[in-house]
């Protein structure tokens, strides 16, 4: 007998949620159960192009404000259900909540989204940059734990987000799986190299401007140098992927704070780049520091290893758990700049490089297609 299987996914427009759930449509076809039919229910149209008989693509599901995704939650999937006369058997949600549906219906929650459960940080109401994390932490996480029900599973990427399930919802851990994303095989040695046509120390760090990313840091890190070691300051570059031009609040923030520490000549903004040019960055550049406080996963650590890069990161257990075994990452306090300086001026006198870090998890998305299986029987 054929069985349905809703999938709520409106949020994923863009990012790290898009790219999960394009992960999740290209695995409905690699592990094909030809009795199992899904309903993909999206704000994206490009998202079209995976549809196929035994996978539905509605795209037309605006995802415009929170309070069109809450409408959609409360009762736009369960109307849409009734009006078209179709009933699931299985509800998967890639939002981190779940749905109101009809209670006897499983529902299998893919909870990403990691800034409700870091204990160690807390955020400020009243500070603009911080009022949206402070949302997330405490009114999001209570959402979250409202829509579980008795048949909610969950599956996270990471074990620390499973034990923070646990710790901090109360909930089984029979009922959370962890199952690791798709990591990319790089062919390292096919990527082209970025000619910098210099003798430079190049620091990269990939990532956008929110406050958790911690860019304040390596700024103060570069100013410390530039104070204590100028002879060697002249000589770092560091390429952020940001723009150099105030276009948001963050982003004026950290423009600023480089201009009044006056490091903006070791700084270079190189704006959000391909993932092509992102592995050029890897191949050519000296060191990649990830001072992020804040990550489910962490997948940049993954990519640079792969290169044998020296990696500086945050001394968080996300980033223990993601390449703790590679030898050539040191992991440090989030919070001293001096320390990331000094280690910054180590790797700039012994310019290591390290064996590439190939990583071989033991659970996929074949992992998460047989847990779908099994709810739904």
């Amino acid at each position: 007998m054929n069985k349905i299987v809703f999938v709520n996914a409106t949020a994923a427009i863009k990012g790290g949620a898009l790219t999960i759930l394009k992960q999740f449509l290209e695995g409905i076809s690699i592990y094909f159960n030809e009795n199992i039919y899904y309903y993909v229910f999206c704000s994206s149209e490009e998202l079209k192009t995976y549809e196929r008989e035994n996978i539905k693509i509605i795209y037309n599901i605006k995802e415009n404000s929170w309070l069109d995704r809450v409408k959609w939650d409360l009762w736009g999937l369960k109307k849409w259900s009734k009006r078209k006369g179709i009933k699931a058997d299985l509800i998967i949600s890639f939002q981190n909540t779940g749905v109101f549906y009809y209670n006897s219906i499983k529902q299998l929650i893919y909870l990403h989204q990691s800034i409700p459960f870091c204990k160690a940080v807390n955020w400020n109401f009243f500070s603009k940059d911080e009022r949206v994390l402070w949302f997330y932490k405490n009114i999001y996480k209570k959402l979250i734990r409202l829509t579980l029900k008795s048949n909610s599973y969950i599956v996270v990427q990471t074990e620390w987000m499973r034990y923070a399930v646990v710790e901090q919802f109360n909930w089984n851990s029979k009922k959370i799986s962890v199952i690791k994303p798709n990591i990319k095989d790089i062919a390292v040695e096919k990527i082209s190299k970025i000619d910098f046509n210099d003798n430079e120390f190049h620091l990269f760090y990939p990532a956008n401007s929110e406050v958790y990313k911690n860019h304040k840091l390596i700024i103060k890190a570069l100013k410390y140098i530039k104070d204590n070691k100028p002879e060697i300051s002249r000589n770092i570059i560091l390429h952020f992927t940001l723009e150099g031009i105030p276009n948001n609040n963050r982003n004026t923030v950290l423009v600023n704070l480089i201009e009044d520490l006056r490091v903006d000549e070791q700084i270079k903004y190189e704006g959000k780049m391909p993932y092509e040019r992102v592995l050029s960055f890897y191949k050519a550049c000296n060191l990649m520091v990830f001072p992020s406080y804040v990550e489910t996963f962490g997948l940049p650590l993954i990519e640079a290893a792969s290169f044998g890069m020296p990696i500086l990161a945050a001394d968080m257990n996300y980033a223990r758990e993601v390449i703790g075994d590679y030898e050539g990452v040191k992991f440090l306090d989030y919070k001293d700049a001096k320390l990331w300086a000094e280690n910054i001026i180590y790797l700039y006198n012994k310019r290591i490089k390290y064996t590439p870090y190939n990583v071989n998890y033991e659970t996929s998305w074949k992992d998460f297609f047989k847990l779908v299986e099994k709810l739904i029987v």
